[in-house]
């Protein structure tokens, strides 16, 4: 893994290279596709749809990894590459950068979600409803676009494959449309901290 951290105005934010190992890779984009099975329109997850007219804000498709393994999350090689980010020495690393991050030594719970685009597909500047995000990138096949935005600081992160970016969920931000015949797939996980756990 190769770690950088960034500060644009108010907003820190960490960019992760080669976040998981080749093997890990490998296993994961399996488990992406075998997943497709599973997708669901968009309207499924309450953070796609604009606040104020309950309109959609992203048009490609999702599956939720805990519904599609029945919670048993040691049956699903993403989840379990995920724990990585909250390892001791990772988390002390970049909370020297940010006490922000220290919400990730902090966490008792954590939801995932795949999202599949296709060509002209996107997702509009929107919130997440946790403490922290994350957000891998993978690629299938040839497009371009799908690059990640954060609009109010003027941020754009390229779709870079195994790439991942940790920010705070309530940064807004955005994934741009993709052009081809391929298919950006993301991993996002909503990292929260519940006071009933």
């Amino acid at each position: 893994m190769l770690t950088s951290t960034h500060r644009v105005n108010n907003l820190s934010y960490i960019v992760v290279d080669n976040f998981y190992t080749e093997i890990e890779l490998s296993k994961i984009k399996k488990e992406v596709l075998d997943l497709e099975r599973f997708k669901s329109e968009p309207e499924k997850t309450s953070t796609a749809l604009d606040k104020e007219g309950g309109v959609p804000v992203k048009t490609g498709t999702v599956v939720f990894l805990d519904s599609a393994y029945l919670n048993n999350r040691d049956k699903s090689d993403i989840l379990n590459s995920h724990k990585k980010i909250y390892s001791s020495e990772f988390v002390d690393e970049v909370k020297e950068f940010d006490v922000i991050f220290t919400w990730l030594n902090h966490s008792n719970f954590d939801n995932t979600l795949i999202n599949y685009y296709s060509s002209g597909q996107e997702y509009k500047p929107h919130r997440d409803g946790a403490r922290m995000s994350t957000v891998t990138f993978l690629r299938f096949g040839e497009f371009t676009g799908g690059d990640f935005i954060f609009p109010e600081q003027n941020v754009v992160i390229e779709c870079v494959e195994n790439r991942t970016v940790i920010f705070p969920s309530v940064a807004v931000h955005s994934a741009t449309p993709i052009y081809g015949d391929g298919q950006r797939v993301s991993i996002a996980a909503f990292i929260d901290y519940l006071n009933d756990r």
